[in-house]
């Protein structure tokens, strides 16, 4: 790789998450796979490891998006489906090379693997089992396609300085896209996208670009106030079509990121009913009633810059609005040419607290008690602050890890700040779902999916903030562990039962609604002191994935099961192991503090070292008392 421009960009990104990797066109790729699903979806937690396929012929990247959300498991795809009467689907494939020109032969092949996963119904390629079994069901539901079939997006992407092909090449590509074409099973415009250095620095300096957006508003008033934390302030009807330009990325014609801050839309709530009225409005002979009859959409900007009836927004949020703005824009085909105009607020501030009381006011209306929003932001206020004291705590320890807890999107994009050591919403729901309530076969897909079984579990006022830390600072650990110790990535599929594996080697308490519990405290302190440096959590996860192979041996599970760690019969089994192996070691360990003089006398060494070998000899509570026993290190 020659541009170093692209070089210091892949530099600059293996840094940022923390990647170990010295083959550099795998670098590369996972390079390419993060640009490019940072440039289609809004998802807070899109995962361009998600898209990894391997040693797969061909592909060596593929996402899967279903109305505009990264499907990654069949429970995330089901419950969409159950939940909405239309699918927007996105088949999304990339073929990443280090080369400086573009193959023919190579873009050949690569449109030929294409067409044969979405065509075939059995998979020949083990890599990519997951994503065929999900395209599957997608098919089996093409009921829903009433906006077309899914669309065919293909990303070639190499170091070239251009992207000026040749007639041959030009060739091949239409007529690989007439092949996949011929299918009949995608519609009927199919992108095929090459990138070459200038593309990819595109792609790569928009991720962190500011979120910026014209439109047209005549219909405005200005807001009169006497307040230096809000600059500006509008009110006013926006024509649909106009609005929709706030919504819609131009280039991918994806949905924008501009609904992390919406609250209501965080609780996963579900407004079927609502969304199928709003659509029926929108869509009906009386669509012009639609304006009068909706609460409207409140935007929330970093600046607003009125040029006449032009207005620019810097740094956007929709803070109110998130559901009329997903019907708008699932349906913004067919309102094209109507006459639909909706109410408008847009505020501009910097100040947090002004942000956080007009996202209360305006979600207040409906499906939120103010007190829930008062809990919410007091709550995750306060464990922003928890996690900065922690890291107060470990000044000029180099081999103390610093975690931020991301309380807003982006909050800490100007920092320099490793993206595996900030700790989202996301990240924190399934940390503590998966640790401390015994569910770690429920969050492997989509956080809004988790947040439905656990709402009523987090984020209570009561809750020990040592808890929600604890459960992110062991998470780091052990992706930081599968990162850097490429010989067990067989087993990354268990790093959520890892988190409850590490619990019970301490306890054998269930802490569900618990969160708040005076013993939850003293079992967090104690793993945090076997948390103090990477070498020691290395040992304490090693230790971990050897008592879940264990009772995957127990019970002659299949490993190579792609499903085995999704289902809730093998955390219970886990459990079950676990609790059982913890009862035999509390009782011999007994044995041995209140017995030392018949266990040094009577007891063949050989068999106490093979019981401890047993039973995982590294177990820190284990060595600690066989050592108070004994005077014997272990």
């Amino acid at each position: 790789m020659k541009n170093v421009i692209i070089k210091n960009f892949l530099k600059q990104f293996k840094e940022k998450f923390e990647i170990i990797e010295n083959d550099e066109a795998l670098a590369f790729e996972q390079f390419i796979n993060y640009c490019i699903l940072n440039n289609h979806i809004i998802d807070s937690e899109k995962n361009f490891n998600e898209m990894d396929t391997g040693t797969a012929k061909a592909i060596d990247g593929l996402a899967i998006l279903v109305n505009n959300k990264m499907i990654i498991n069949e429970e995330d795809l089901r419950e969409l489906i159950r939940s909405k009467s239309v699918l927007s689907v996105d088949f999304i494939f990339v073929q990443t090379k280090s080369s400086e020109h573009f193959n023919d032969t190579e873009v050949s092949y690569f449109m030929k693997h294409v067409k044969k996963f979405i065509e075939e119904e059995e998979c020949s390629i083990k890599e990519l089992e997951k994503f065929w079994e999900l395209k599957n069901i997608i098919y089996e539901n093409s009921h829903l396609f009433r906006k077309g079939n899914p669309n065919c997006i293909m990303y070639y992407a190499n170091c070239s300085p251009s992207t000026e092909l040749s007639q041959d090449l030009k060739d091949t590509i239409d007529d690989g896209k007439k092949s996949i074409s011929n299918t009949g099973l995608v519609s009927d415009k199919i992108d095929f996208n090459s990138l070459g250095i200038k593309e990819i620095q595109k792609l790569y300096r928009k991720i962190d670009a500011d979120l910026e957006a014209q439109f047209n508003f005549p219909k405005h008033v200005t807001f009169s106030y006497d307040n230096e934390k809000i600059t500006s302030a509008y009110f006013g009807i926006v024509d649909i079509r106009e609005y929709v330009k706030l919504l819609l990325d131009s280039e991918t014609k994806g949905i924008k990121n501009v609904f992390e801050d919406n609250i209501r839309d965080y609780l996963g709530t579900e407004y079927n009913e609502v969304n199928k009225n709003m659509k029926d409005r929108l869509l009906g002979e009386e669509s012009q009633l639609f304006g009068i009859l909706n609460n409207g959409v409140t935007i929330v900007a970093d600046d607003i810059k009125p040029v006449g009836e032009k207005f620019n927004l810097i740094n956007y949020q929709v803070v109110n609005g998130c559901q009329t703005s997903n019907v708008i824009f699932e349906n913004i085909i067919d309102l094209m040419d109507k006459d639909i105009f909706i109410p408008l607020k847009i505020i501009a501030t910097t100040d947090e607290d002004t942000k956080n009381e007009i996202i209360k006011s305006t979600n207040s209306q409906t499906g939120l008690k103010p007190e829930q929003l008062d809990s919410l932001n007091n709550f995750h206020r306060m464990l922003e602050d928890f996690y900065y004291s922690k890291n107060s705590l470990i000044v000029g320890d180099d081999t103390r890890v610093k975690l931020y807890y991301e309380r807003r999107l982006n909050q800490y994009r100007n920092e320099n700040i490793p993206q595996t050591k900030i700790i989202n919403i996301s990240k924190q729901i399934k940390s503590v779902a998966s640790m401390f309530l015994d569910n770690p076969h429920g969050v492997s897909g989509h956080y809004g999916t988790v947040m439905k079984k656990v709402k009523d579990d987090i984020f209570k006022p009561n809750d020990k903030a040592d808890v929600y830390y604890i459960s992110a600072l062991l998470l780091y650990y052990v992706e930081s562990f599968f990162r850097k110790n490429k010989e067990y990535k067989s087993v990354s599929r268990m790093k959520w039962h890892i988190l409850m594996t590490v619990k019970y080697l301490y306890t054998k308490k269930d802490f569900s609604n618990k969160l708040e519990s005076k013993e939850i405290l003293k079992v967090c302190k104690k793993i945090e002191d076997d948390l103090k440096d990477e070498e020691s959590a290395n040992r304490l996860i090693v230790n971990a994935i050897n008592k879940i192979n264990g009772m995957i041996e127990e019970k002659n599970l299949d490993i190579s099961d792609r499903k085995i760690f999704e289902r809730k019969e093998t955390t219970e089994n886990l459990k079950q192991f676990l609790l059982c192996n913890l009862e035999v070691l509390v009782w011999f360990l007994w044995i041995i503090t209140h017995h030392k003089t018949y266990t040094k006398n009577h007891i063949d060494t050989t068999s106490i070292w093979f019981f401890i070998n047993h039973y995982n000899r590294t177990d820190t509570l284990m060595g600690l008392t066989w050592s108070k026993a004994t005077g014997m290190r272990v």
